[in-house]
């Protein structure tokens, strides 16, 4: 086995023309009929994707999509393309090359398929002479491809003729499949939606990164329902974790059957969204007619499939067999990640017209931008890291390293081991990365903030870190309090941001005020004259009146009941034990009972209990209170 080459579960498709044997040499070498539904059965053909899963001579699993050979079919068969590792073309000895194996071969190319070889079906059929020509027919038909150079094996899914070789060839092609990145989010494109009684919503799909395991939370995108893996299998067994490369089954909790359709992306939260817009580089066939500017076309990604224009930047049409740069504008969303490949169809009639792999998603482009075709030229080739450190520069904000992961088309580990390493770049929880040069202008906004804060407030404790919201919009809230923390002349003490050298500082007349306050407070106990009176009297002007009541408090000289009612320490003391003490002796009582024990107003009780209230002192029931739970 070749080093940088997996021994992971693998999965094989089928491809070609109707009627040339794909389900019954599937059959010979599973022993399981693929055609599950009562039509396919009663017709004798493939509608949808059908899967059965075996064992390859060496012990490695894997599992079979055949897909359906008829042309209006097609998008089923494009639909189970994405997820596999290789392919055979089916061809049928009695018949040869037909236009479904054409648009079959077109599409597996167009899609990225590069691993494969050729059955030569129904050899059963035909006498010996005619097996060569068709043959020899073939190799012609496949040079250039990808199958060029790759085996063509004879087989007949009826006598089994073949089928031994066919497998032993199948076993050493699998030598030569890429390790899959189990490293970042998993992300497994829907292509079945059943119920099973007592369970509920299930999904298949073939999982084409990362790893799922049972109870993550998950997401369905582009619509971006919530849900929670219920429960997993791989091969009709049930296991812990499923692994990129698997066809999975995923019993989703939290998910109606209407809500989940073919097409969606199970992922983890808020790494994926939909794309309306995308640039892509567009390769169309020979033998497809030209593409205009603002042509509708069908576009199939993954397992979806949307209506889109294709607007050309330097040009009215494109020339079937020329390839170029082209913005794409969905009527709705499709999940697209840079790198992906993409099917186009003809909007009317539908026929296959030419490939395209996404280069940026998300951003619009004026036509004919100066030097845009350089860019997106740059784009394309890039090397997936920088574009990454691109991303952060234009985002001037927190952006998940999965999510760049998957945009850059790199394995999460080794970009955050990049994004580590780049010294202008800055990396949070080891999950989300910013850019030096957006870290520095929101350190500097948020120090001028915290700063104009304490010239206008002095006696207050620092700027409340809810008033910062406008800055933080959209962060996660621990990755915004760790980047406040990482902040050397700021504090971030409870709920306030300060200055480091900065202390709450009174003014002479204000040391003052305090005492005599204080001490007027003292001598009122709980029913205190207007303390609007109070603080004028001591000489603070109405402007200061609120932080200065508010440093009082805060210093633990008074206890505020509400905004217009304080009293002393010792008075609220005094209260709090004569109420505790009723309720202790008497059990609960109402309000007019307790305004008897503390001896004053109902204009002063009822604003003194709803502070015990709040302190848990007393739980409030109706008109009634009881003692609460705090000491």
């Amino acid at each position: 086995m070749k080093a940088g080459f997996s021994v992971r579960p693998v999965v094989i498709g089928t491809a070609g023309h109707i009627d040339h044997g794909k389900t019954t040499l599937v059959r010979a070498i599973t022993g399981l009929d693929t055609d599950r539904l009562p039509e396919e059965r009663a017709r004798g053909i493939s509608i949808d994707l059908g899967f059965a899963p075996f064992i390859l001579p060496s012990g490695r699993r894997a599992a079979f999509v055949d897909v359906p050979g008829h042309e209006r079919f097609i998008r089923n068969m494009v639909a189970g393309v994405h997820g596999m590792d290789a392919v055979i073309l089916v061809v049928a000895a009695d018949e040869g090359v037909m236009p479904q194996t054409d648009e079959h071969l077109n599409i597996l190319t167009l899609l990225g398929v590069r691993q494969g070889l050729t059955a030569l079906t129904k050899v059963d059929l035909v006498e010996p002479e005619w097996r060569e020509l068709v043959e020899e027919d073939l190799r012609t038909e496949l040079t250039g491809t990808f199958l060029a150079e790759a085996p063509i094996m004879p087989v007949s899914g009826v006598t089994g003729e073949g089928v031994d070789e066919l497998l032993a060839a199948l076993d050493r092609l699998m030598d030569h499949v890429p390790v899959r990145d189990e490293s970042g989010s998993p992300r497994l494109p829907i292509d079945r939606v059943f119920t099973v009684r007592g369970f509920g919503t299930v999904v298949t799909g073939t999982l084409t990164a990362g790893i799922l395991r049972l109870d993550d939370p998950v997401e369905l995108v582009p619509e971006g329902i919530e849900a929670r893996v219920r429960g997993l299998e791989v091969h009709g067994e049930r296991v812990e974790e499923a692994r990129a490369g698997q066809r999975v089954a995923v019993n989703l909790g939290g998910v109606d059957r209407e809500q989940a359709r073919r097409g969606q992306v199970v992922t983890h939260p808020g790494v994926l969204r939909g794309a309306e817009v995308a640039q892509l580089d567009v390769s169309l066939l020979t033998g497809a007619p030209p593409l205009k500017h603002r042509a509708p076309v069908h576009v199939h990604a993954g397992t979806d499939e949307a209506v889109g224009r294709l607007y050309w930047y330097d040009r009215t049409a494109l020339q079937p067999g020329q390839a170029a740069f082209g913005e794409l504008r969905l009527e709705r969303p499709l999940v697209l990640s840079r790198t992906d490949r993409v099917l186009l169809r003809s909007y009317s009639p539908v026929t296959t017209i030419g490939g395209a792999t996404v280069v940026e998603v998300h951003r619009h482009h004026r036509r004919r931008e100066p030097g845009l075709l350089d860019e997106l030229g740059r784009l394309a080739k890039a090397d997936p890291v920088e574009l990454a450190r691109r991303r952060l520069e234009q985002a001037g904000a927190p952006v998940s390293i999965e999510a760049l992961a998957l945009e850059a088309d790199v394995p999460v580990g080794q970009l955050r081991e990049a994004l580590a390493a780049d010294p202008d770049i800055l990396v949070l929880d080891g999950r989300f990365a910013l850019h030096r040069s957006a870290a520095v202008r929101i350190e500097a906004a948020v120090r001028r903030q915290v700063s104009e804060f304490q010239a206008l407030h002095p006696l207050r404790l620092g700027l409340p870190r809810e008033a910062l919201k406008a800055v933080a919009r959209g962060w996660d809230p621990r990755i915004w309090g760790q980047f406040l923390s990482r902040q050397q002349d700021l504090v971030v003490e409870r709920d306030y941001v300060r200055t480091r050298e900065f202390r709450p500082q009174a003014s002479p007349v204000q040391i003052r005020a305090e005492e005599a306050i204080v001490a007027r407070l003292d001598a009122a106990g709980i029913a205190p004259p207007a303390i609007d009176a109070l603080v004028a009297e001591a000489g603070i002007g109405p402007d200061d009146a609120g932080d200065f009541l508010a440093w009082l408090a805060g210093r633990g000289r008074v206890v505020r009941i509400d905004e217009h009612l304080y009293v002393s320490v010792s008075a609220f003391e005094e209260a709090v034990s004569r109420v505790r003490e009723a309720l202790t002796r008497e059990g609960p009582l109402e309000t007019s009972a307790l305004r008897q024990v503390l001896g004053v107003s109902r204009k002063y009780a009822v604003p003194l209990l709803e502070r015990m209230d709040q302190l848990r002192v007393t739980r409030r029931m109706g008109d009634t209170r009881t003692l609460g739970g705090a000491s």
